[in-house]
């Protein structure tokens, strides 16, 4: 759709440009007698003249000058291997096998790193090194940073976080379902604040393949050359701009959703098995009574212990060796969990409709309960995150709403429902536990007690949970939730591993991607156009301006000494969006002393 916008934009302006063209050149030459010498020489200008969109109007042109304006990270098709494909001849009418070639595409991870090293002010934030504080607001306040060999060492040194996530390119619910999904793994640098890490721009994609490929191939091949220029930055380190010396780095963190992350990283990619953690080797039915991570019957797992299991296996005993291959990096240091999937997708909804159930069966009915959901004012900011749709008869144990909505709707839960519910009600005292702790989880901020506050409010909860609902089975990510307090102690808030950032980015591709014939290509190419270094990192948006001057206002004084650096002429505006922060005058009361 972009292509085409553009498309249609330089056609506009190439007819409008050659009309103007032909009407001066008429009404020029029709001045100038046909005898003078200067004509000649006038006509010979005007054949000269290039139209100046001429070098616009194709993808091709367009991308040609876009890398010699600006540049860009070319994207490298790989090979994995070749399958043989039955595909019917036409002249024959019989079916043949068809050697396919599979590829996939790796955009280098190094040179990306040179490139966006081009942008001064990040230049700035990456050569200020990580200073640890006494509350967890970041990567660098956690004990695995803190004990890390090399970010303990060299605080400059680059923090790659990786993730990894499938998408559907094509309509989810058509016969092409399936087909076209694509695996696609990004990078951002931990370096750089969390509010920049948010902005699509500051994502940047390291490969896209067939999700098909995998399950042919393995992660393995994919992972390859990224582990390869990865090892290069962990031993031998790269020039770029901020630093004299060598920079170096390594993978910080793996995040993505349970599937991916346990595919990803050699994990069983089954919540049904006996194993089904990441991070411990509970049984499954143990996880229905053990709700601390200090508990005997959690058995942490540990580079020796992986060790252990994967040369017990018969087959591939060298499993995932090439991620675990590097320095200062191994699989059982990965310490994230994505509390999207965990909590808004997972236990939310499935907490809240039996909530529902409940209040449905005890106070008032289904249609009530949806007519007081819908009709509740969620405010401005909320206006766009409400609820739309509540299905309270869905077979599995979600309620049909996406991550932002669970949470709109969560947290007002008890505004919506709280004059219908006695007090001491135990199924309402489940919900205000629930909410507490995400309170904790989705802040940006935790300090040390916060995290063992939090460790009691998760053993309360599913204790609660198990005596309101013994018929019911705590659900994978209830276990999760108990590795979420010592997970903020090694690396921060958790907040900053979620993929609601990343899940944005697979919308910009569903929206733009029409081309199915070598989709992963594609989808890279267009990826590397969107060149983030010549849009401002520090953007402001803001509403219709008014210009008024301080001294014929009423409180001129006042503004005169709150702002002493402001010239008297200054503008005013309804709203104000910074750093994707929405303020708006009826949002703020501004006290003067």
């Amino acid at each position: 759709m972009e292509n085409i916008v553009v498309s249609s934009i330089v056609s506009d302006l190439e007819e409008l440009v050659g009309g103007l063209h032909s009407q001066v050149k008429q009404e020029i030459l029709s001045a100038v007698p046909k005898d003078n010498s200067v004509r000649s020489t006038l006509e010979k200008g005007f054949e000269n003249f290039e139209n100046p969109f001429v070098s616009f109007n194709t993808e091709t042109k367009r991308m040609k000058y876009f890398n010699k304006k600006w540049g860009i990270v070319e994207p490298v098709e790989k090979n994995l291997g070749v399958l043989f494909d039955t595909r019917r001849n036409k002249n024959t009418g019989t079916y043949d096998q068809v050697p396919v070639k599979d590829t996939f595409v790796y955009i280098p991870i190094l040179e990306t790193i040179k490139f966006i090293c081009r942008n001064s002010y990040i230049c700035e934030l990456l050569a200020k090194p990580c200073v640890s504080k006494d509350r967890y607001e970041d990567f660098c306040d956690g004990s695995y940073f803190k004990s890390h060999p090399l970010f303990s060492k060299t605080q400059t040194s680059l923090q790659i976080q990786l993730y990894y996530d499938d998408f559907e390119t094509a309509n989810p619910l058509g016969s092409k379902r399936g087909v076209h999904k694509v695996g696609a793994l990004y990078f951002v640098l931990r370096n750089l604040p969390p509010k920049l890490n948010s902005v699509l721009m500051n994502i940047h994609l390291v490969a896209s393949f067939h999700t098909e490929d995998v399950k042919n191939y393995g992660f393995d091949p994919i992972l390859q050359p990224l582990t390869d220029d990865i090892k290069i930055l962990e031993s031998h380190g790269i020039d770029l701009p901020f630093s004299s010396e060598k920079v170096y780095g390594t993978i910080c963190q793996i995040i993505g959703d349970n599937l991916g992350m346990h595919g990803i990283m050699g994990f069983a990619e089954s919540f049904s098995g006996r194993h089904f953690c990441r991070l411990c080797l509970i049984e499954k039915d143990d996880s229905q009574n053990v709700y601390k991570e200090d508990d005997p019957k959690i058995i942490l797992r540990g580079k020796e212990l992986f060790e252990m299991h994967c040369s017990e296996l018969q087959s591939n005993p060298q499993k995932l060796l090439t991620l675990n291959s590097l320095q200062y990096f191994h699989v059982c240091y990965n310490f994230s969990l994505d509390i999207m999937h965990d909590i808004l997708e997972g236990v939310a909804q499935y907490e809240i409709k039996l909530l529902f159930e409940y209040l449905s069966e005890n106070f008032l009915s289904k249609p009530g309960l949806l007519s007081r959901i819908y009709a509740f004012d969620y405010g401005y900011l909320e206006r766009k995150n409400r609820p739309t749709r509540v299905n309270l008869d869905s077979i599995g144990n979600n309620i049909g709403l996406n991550s932002i909505q669970t949470l709109c709707l969560v947290r007002n839960i008890p505004l919506i429902f709280s004059d219908i519910v006695p007090e001491g009600n135990q199924n309402w005292t489940s919900l205000l536990l629930l909410l507490q702790i995400i309170n904790i989880i989705f802040s940006p901020s935790v300090t040390l007690g916060m995290t063992v506050h939090l460790k009691h409010l998760i053993m309360e909860h599913h204790d609660l949970f198990k005596h309101l609902y013994p018929g019911r089975n705590l659900i994978p990510k209830h276990h999760f939730m108990l590795h979420y307090p010592s997970c903020i102690r090694k690396i921060g808030p958790l907040i900053h591993m979620w993929s609601m950032r990343f899940e944005a980015k697979h919308r910009v591709f569903k929206s733009t991607l029409k081309n199915f014939k070598n989709i992963t290509v594609s989808l890279a190419k267009k990826h590397q156009m969107s060149n983030w270094e010549t849009s401002p990192l520090n953007h402001v948006e803001y509403g219709p301006l008014k210009t008024f001057n301080v001294d014929n206002e009423e409180n001129g004084e006042m503004f005169a000494q709150a702002l002493p650096d402001v010239a008297k002429d200054i503008f005013s505006t309804n709203w104000v969006k910074i750093s994707g922060v929405e303020y708006r005058v009826t949002f703020l009361t501004l006290l003067w002393s």
